[in-house]
């Protein structure tokens, strides 16, 4: 029964160091889509959230983390495309907040703010939105490869760690018992 608790702790110290993990990922996919300069409102990098979820699997517990946004987000690293055309309510806005203005049409007239959203409307219900690099992977994809790299190290580290403080305290156990 004495180690039962401290299977528990060592369980709980690891859980708390993967939310560091979380932690630490979440604020580099928010710099990242800050460096990108897809930011309008904010909405989307608020939204970005990566959590801890603990599941039992075969009677295993797993540990894992989990991120999400809003919806559009998937659709920015992926390069989905929408099934209907955005809102062009939502578009002017952005464009308002970007400080950009409507160009001249085929007639040489310029075009209202209206007309302009939904041209870029269409155009992203049509070929989605252009997130990718050279080698068709999105950002939110990049980040997570290079910052799972850069945790491998750290995280196998802390599992030595705990697997060593959870046998040391078993070893201390059983030596109370005999």
């Amino acid at each position: 029964m004495s180690e039962l608790p401290s299977k528990y702790r060592a369980y709980l110290r690891l859980k708390k160091r993967m939310a560091g993990y979380a932690g630490s990922f979440t604020t580099k996919l928010r710099n990242s889509l800050a460096s990108r300069n897809n930011i309008a409102f904010g909405k989307l990098k608020d939204s970005i959230k990566t959590r801890v979820r603990d599941r039992v699997i075969n009677g295993q517990r797993v540990l894992g983390l989990e991120t999400v946004m809003i919806n559009y987000g998937e659709f920015l690293n992926k390069n989905i495309h929408p099934k209907t055309m955005p809102p062009v309510n939502a578009i002017i806005a952005w464009m308002k907040q970007k400080k950009i203005r409507p160009k001249r049409n085929k007639r040489g007239r310029y075009m209202s703010y209206e007309q302009s959203a939904y041209l870029i409307g269409r155009a992203i219900q049509k070929r989605g939105f252009a997130t990718y690099n050279n080698y068709k992977v999105g950002w939110a994809d990049i980040v997570a490869i290079e910052e799972f790299n850069r945790l491998k190290k750290r995280s196998q580290a802390d599992l030595r760690k705990a697997v060593s403080d959870l046998t040391i305290q078993i070893i201390d156990g059983a030596k109370k018992l005999s």
